[in-house]
Parts: structure tokens; C-alpha cells; sequence
């Protein structure tokens, strides 16, 4: 029995998502590899694109709060605030140096890429109050 192939409607999810996390296309396929074992969305069966689809969503993850990884939302998010902040190089990418200090100073994590979905959480919110103590020293 073969299995059906990725629908067009997961396949406009997946990319959907990919956007609004701001996942490239290299990270996309790396995700969908990672997940499945297949080099492209399109080899995708219906419910490989359905784990692809939880992944992205932050779902499923591991039930030990120690070992449960940040979801793409709050790296996005994360991401986001860094801009904002103007914690950005030449080319407008974000400056890992900059936003790994933070991390080290604050929260006692190398990387923010290790971040765990609390540890992310109040990073999200150190970010926050960097950007309102920023904001209240701006001259009008």
C-alpha cells in the first residue's frame, strides 16, 4: 500500500510557518530532514508533513522541562527583539556574539540556541525591558 503524499494545503503550512518564524529555506530543509530523512517538502507522505508541521509548532516536545528545547515561536520572537534593539551587523543579521552575552550574563546559557522554553521566556522578557529602559532614554 503506498502512502499518500503531502497535501497542498500542509505543503502551504509548512511554508506558512516557515515565514512567520522566519525559517529560511536551508533551516526549512534541515528541519524536514532532521524530522523525516527526506531532502525535500514535496517527497513528504501526509503525516511526515504533519511531524514537520508539530515541529514547527513547538509540539511534542520532550515532557522533562530540563531537556525541553525553546519553540520557533520564541526564537522568533527572540530574534525579533534583537533587531529591535538594533543588536544586528552590517548585513542586518543578527549578532550572535551580542545576544549570546546577554544569555551568559543573565541566564548562565552559552547560546541562546540552547535555550529551554522557560529560560527563553524570561530572556523574552529581559529583551523587553532592555527595549522599554531604551525607549524611556531616547531623547522626544
Amino acid at each position: 500500500m503506498a502512502m499518500r503524499k503531502i497535501t497542498p494545503s500542509q505543503m502551504r503550512k509548512i511554508y506558512a510557518l516557515a515565514k512567520e518564524y522566519a525559517i529560511d529555506n536551508d533551516l526549512l530543509h534541515i528541519i524536514v530532514e532532521s524530522e523525516t530523512g527526506r531532502e525535500h517538502i514535496s517527497e513528504l507522505t501526509i503525516m511526515e508533513a504533519v511531524k514537520v508541521i508539530d515541529k514547527m509548532e513547538g509540539r511534542k516536545q520532550s515532557t522533562d522541562p530540563k531537556k525541553e528545547h525553546m519553540t520557533y515561536k520564541q526564537e522568533a520572537f527572540i530574534m525579533a527583539l534583537a533587531r529591535e534593539l538594533k543588536w544586528v551587523d552590517e548585513e542586518g543579521n543578527i549578532d550572535d556574539r551580542r545576544l549570546n552575552g546577554f544569555c551568559r550574563k543573565y541566564y548562565e546559557i552559552e547560546s541562546y540556541k540552547w535555550l529551554t522554553r522557560s529560560k527563553a521566556g524570561k530572556v523574552i522578557e529581559g529583551l523587553k525591558s532592555l527595549l522599554r529602559k531604551q525607549a524611556e532614554t531616547e531623547p522626544a
